[in-house]
């Protein structure tokens, strides 16, 4: 009894002193991140950089590709260090055939980080604006992770402006290495939601140590750097605080669709091969919606250089992304008969013609000493002058005309006569 108590009196001196270095090291660990708050950060995606002036911040995006290319818009997953910059190589490939839209989500890269109550109904509502008003027209649409669940609501509810669906990894989180160290899950989720001990954690996830430790084997030194500038920024601790809380998936009612099936096609891309049934969520498995699936194996769900390779190539073949029905014309001879109705003919994806056939403006076509065919155009939903015109035989055996839209280069076809 007599030794007892002088070696309790032992342990609560250490554990007073240890308590004592703890709170010491975390007040230095706030300060030294506030003096090296902010960071140089500039975009190196490639594109034009714009803002986009949302009720609730600046939205940063960068806007590539040709102009009367398809429009398409990535939509990055939210997760400690996240930008759009984890999908440029995907949009450095895509960039070629589509309009490409790459914003940074409210409070993460470039764009603004109000002190707000993150949500994912917040994102789901950024995403419909941005839509809305910026893209102002069908996209396809590239999400990833968490972004997935928002990219599907909005699919859903606003079906008009989504021509196509692409998930990407959506049952992992933005860089997985949440799934290698399971046991920091919910850890940091209790953390984040305590008002000091939440800025305590961010403070220490992001130094140079731990990002180096959590990001995804191989990265190179130049992404960290990246990494480190974009979580060195005024206000980068709410979004990502409430990333670690669970605060941005979506509730389980929020996620259940409307009565009417989501019309859009939706490429299902996937880590895992052996797991067989299509994703959790309610939709997914109705008859109604045309899914298909891709298994690709990437390191932590990041996109890469092959992976975005593959996925470019892979949206290029996409049979979905076709014109389900292309309204054709037939000629119209001088005696003026009646022109036969449009028909409904399988066409291949209507791809963008070269500059020099988009530029040619009808001026030029009436400068030619040979009248100029039209035909209706499908994309300018009105008649247009056909241009590189060439003879072909649709799959119902009917002999066609075949040529690009003078005004936006898609794909235009005339049924001749026999």
């Amino acid at each position: 009894m007599k030794n007892a108590l002088p070696r309790l009196k032992w342990l609560l001196r250490l554990g007073a002193a240890a308590s004592l270095l703890a709170g010491l090291g975390a007040a230095l660990a706030v300060v030294w991140h506030r003096l090296l708050t902010p960071q140089l950060l500039e975009s190196t995606l490639p594109g034009q950089p714009r803002l986009y002036r949302w009720r609730h911040g600046h939205i940063f995006y960068t806007l590539a590709g040709p102009e009367q290319g398809p429009p398409l818009v990535l939509w990055h997953a939210p997760g400690l260090a996240a930008s759009a910059y984890e999908l440029r190589e995907l949009a450095a490939f895509l960039r070629e055939h589509y309009r490409v839209y790459a914003p940074d989500l409210l409070g993460f890269g470039l764009s603004d980080r109000p002190a707000l109550p993150y949500s994912g109904p917040l994102y789901v509502e950024l995403l419909s604006d941005f839509l809305r008003e910026v893209v102002g027209q069908p996209a396809l649409l590239i999400a990833q992770g968490i972004s997935c669940q928002h990219a599907l609501d909005v699919a859903r509810r606003e079906p008009e402006f989504c021509r196509g669906l692409v998930l990407l990894w959506p049952e992992h989180d933005a860089g997985c290495w949440r799934e290698r160290f399971p046991w920091l899950r919910s850890l940091l989720a209790f953390l984040a939601r305590t008002p000091l001990l939440g800025s305590l954690t961010y403070c220490l996830l992001t130094t140079r140590l731990a990002l180096r430790a959590l990001a995804a084997p191989g990265q190179r030194e130049s992404n960290l750097d990246y990494s480190y500038a974009t979580t060195h920024q005024f206000g980068a601790e709410h979004a990502v605080r409430a990333w670690l809380a669970d605060r941005l998936c979506l509730e389980t009612d929020s996620v259940r669709p409307p009565a009417n099936s989501l019309p859009c096609p939706v490429l299902l891309v996937r880590a895992d091969s052996e797991e067989s049934k299509v994703h959790s969520w309610p939709g997914l498995q109705d008859p109604g919606v045309a899914v298909e699936q891709l298994w690709i194996e990437t390191r932590d769900c990041t996109v890469d250089h092959q992976v975005a390779a593959l996925l470019s190539a892979r949206l290029s073949s996409w049979p979905a992304l076709a014109t389900p029905a292309e309204e054709v014309s037939t000629a119209t001879s001088d005696t003026g008969e009646a022109q036969e109705a449009p028909q409904a003919i399988e066409s291949e994806p209507a791809q963008s013609a070269p500059a020099s056939v988009v530029a040619q403006t009808r001026p030029q076509l009436a400068a030619r000493s040979e009248p100029a065919l039209e035909a209706y155009c499908v994309r300018c939903r009105q008649k247009s002058p056909m241009l590189a015109v060439s003879e072909t035989t649709l799959k119902n055996g009917r002999p066609a005309l075949q040529g690009t839209c003078a005004r936006c280069g898609a794909r235009m076809y005339r049924i001749v006569r026999r």
